[in-house]
């Protein structure tokens, strides 16, 4: 299979920081996609990195996830203790608030493809012939609230985590996405094959994420099969290079479909 990824800062290049983060490793059967939450704690970018790197084999449970944690965080900690204690509010913030981010992860062990989430990272599978997209965390209504967040000074809760298997068929491809595109993606296969019941409840809040719930209802036909060559394609497409992905996301913020983030995707076919 061939992987595709690209990452970019939000508003770029008028902003150019990125707290998301990405880790393939395609002959291992690995790739990971972590996104930094900046408004908790410090060194968000660094943690998400930090953890992409790091997760060798299939989290299995939520047991698994918290004895791979423990046993990697202290590293993390070690590392930027010192930089975050050059400053009392800093250390103070620091050791209050740790660092945060939510992590998604795949493992392909034969003809089987382990998916984690820890948060709103969105893992896809979808098949170009049948047209059936399939999320790990189905359903829009995990956008509503924050996220749970990774942290180092903090155990992992049941409700952020999630796990499953799809069995490998051929044609398959897989996303893993940070927050923001995923939910791009999402919308647009709900409002596309008419499932837009939550869609419509979305669109009737005054929030954001209202606000692009009802403007995905108007920009997309009832039409199933348009999401390959108007949505999957296109993002596929974009992975080639950083400039082709920057006009992709910025095309798709003109039209109000995309809020404004980092975005990460990764595509393997």
């Amino acid at each position: 299979m061939i992987t595709r990824v690209q990452t970019i800062g939000k508003e770029a290049p008028l902003y150019t920081d990125n707290e998301d983060a990405y880790y393939v490793e395609p002959t291992e059967g690995r790739w990971a996609v972590a996104d930094g939450a900046g408004g908790t704690g410090l060194y968000a970018g660094e943690w998400a990195r930090f953890l992409v790197a790091r997760v060798n084999e299939p989290i299995v449970s939520l047991t698994s996830l918290t004895n791979w944690l423990e046993h990697y965080w202290a590293a993390f900690f070690a590392e930027f203790r010192p930089q975050a204690a050059e400053h009392y509010l800093t250390e103070r913030k620091f050791m209050d608030e740790g660092s945060a981010a939510t992590l998604g992860v795949l493992h392909q062990r034969y003809e089987r493809i382990h998916w984690m989430l820890y948060g709103d990272a969105v893992i896809l599978c979808f098949n170009p012939l049948t047209k059936q997209l399939t999320s790990a965390r189905p359903g829009l209504a995990q956008f509503e609230t924050a996220p749970f967040l990774l942290n180092w000074n903090s155990s992992p809760q049941i409700e952020g985590f999630g796990y499953g298997e799809w069995v490998h068929e051929q044609g398959n491809a897989y996303a893993l996405l940070s927050d923001t595109i995923g939910q791009y993606v999402l919308m647009a296969y709900d409002a596309l094959t008419g499932n837009r019941a939550e869609l419509e409840r979305l669109g009737q809040l005054s929030t954001a994420l209202g606000q692009r719930a009802a403007h995905h209802l108007e920009f997309w036909p009832v039409q199933p099969a348009l999401f390959y060559p108007l949505v999957w394609q296109p993002l596929r497409e974009s992975l080639v290079s950083g400039t082709a992905f920057a006009t992709f996301t910025r095309k798709l913020r003109a039209f109000n479909l995309l809020g404004v983030d980092d975005y990460t995707a990764v595509l393997i076919d």
